[in-house]
């Protein structure tokens, strides 16, 4: 995601912050101070809010390490003011996958609870009524005087961020949660979309509720809500295109008239090529008619802007490539441009070279579909 930058790496996987997670910080100061608190007391409600979100971390992190287990990698996590986000590379394909991948978040929160509750027993056991006014004497304590008062604040945010991911709604979990288990009797298509309709609903109940202030909702309730609503679509869009993808072969897109490029060529044909024809990367041979590499757009635009028209190819050629078969799925065609950056993929029946498929092909696919 653009604008965030790297702040922490465990398990091999990257934990990210947006740099619009300063508004958080800068709302949390604004509450403090307009409430009359003093620096000591506003101090220690930054810090319960940083504390919060590194239990967000945990919890996407429940996310990341529970599907790795079934062989699914995590690009990152993400922080902004709204929440946190664990960039899987994909989705697990089984509806039980995916419901334990999108439950471990939550169970995460609930397991903090479970922690910080007998510390507060032993630390705060006069000051708490365990029975009927247990929530009061409970919210009593959040008074930010003394670092002990973040456990309950912990506690209580907890208790949200678990109750908030668990309503079955996308893009939380329990919209997740509720998608696999619709999935084993629907089909992952029909459940996201039901699960994306909830998530929409939802998502406009959060922006009218934060315009009108109700339930004492403001303006953040209508950008989390907003977030949702988005999200949601955008759930619904994307595994409708993958669903589309999984339905078409390499063999039903690729190319089969392309035009060959070879080491001893220079640029000078390559860049008429890409200026004056459809197509932008190319197959590289060699004398034998062997495929040597592949000339990447990238590459062949930096030799325009160097006005390198007589240099060889080999100079710019990149043996970065990975053949396809023609039964390989579309979706996975799209998964290995993303991400090894290939611009251009060769296209085998069995051993034989029978076309290739680039960047600007997928990208016309997808625009019709």
């Amino acid at each position: 995601m653009k604008g965030s930058f790297q702040i922490a790496k465990a398990f091999d996987i990257p934990v990210k912050i947006h740099w619009s997670f300063g508004l958080f910080i800068l709302y949390i100061l604004y509450v403090g101070t307009s409430n009359g608190n003093d620096w000591p007391t506003v101090g220690l409600m930054v810090l319960a809010g940083l504390l919060l979100f590194f239990c967000v971390v945990l919890h996407e992190y429940g996310h990341a390490l529970t599907a790795r287990k079934f062989g699914v990698s995590t690009r990152d996590i993400i922080l902004s003011p709204i929440g946190g986000v664990a960039r899987l590379e994909r989705l697990p394909e089984k509806p039980i996958q995916e419901f334990y991948v999108a439950i471990a978040g939550p169970l995460v929160n609930i397991a903090i609870v479970l922690i910080i509750i007998p510390i507060m027993y032993f630390t705060f056991g006069n000051k708490l009524v365990w029975g009927e006014g247990f929530l009061l004497s409970f919210v009593e304590l959040l008074d930010f005087k003394s670092p002990l008062t973040i456990l309950p604040f912990l506690v209580l945010g907890n208790i949200a961020l678990a109750g908030f991911n668990l309503l079955p709604a996308f893009p939380m979990d329990g919209g997740r949660i509720f998608r696999s288990l619709l999935s084993i009797k629907f089909g992952r298509l029909r459940a996201t979309q039901v699960a994306s309709f909830l998530g929409s609903l939802f998502g406009i109940a959060m922006i009218a509720m934060g315009a009108i202030g109700a339930l004492g909702a403001n303006m953040f309730t209508s950008l989390i809500g907003i977030f949702v609503l988005l999200m949601a679509v955008q759930e619904y869009r994307m595994v409708k295109m993958e669903t589309v993808l999984k339905s078409k072969n390499a063999g039903d897109l690729s190319r089969q008239n392309f035009t060959k490029i070879y080491l001893d060529d220079t640029m000078e044909g390559a860049i008429r090529e890409v200026k004056t024809g459809n197509e932008k990367s190319f197959l590289v041979f060699d004398q034998f008619n062997n495929l040597a590499g592949v000339l990447h757009e990238l590459f062949i635009r930096e030799a325009i802007r160097k006005k390198d028209d007589l240099a060889p190819v080999a100079e710019y050629l990149s043996i970065n490539y990975e053949g396809v078969q023609t039964t390989a799925s579309l979706n996975e065609l799209l998964r290995k441009m993303q991400q090894h950056g290939y611009s251009i993929l060769p296209v085998y029946f069995e051993t034989e070279l029978v076309g290739v498929i680039d960047v600007t092909m997928m990208n016309n696919f997808l625009r019709k579909n």
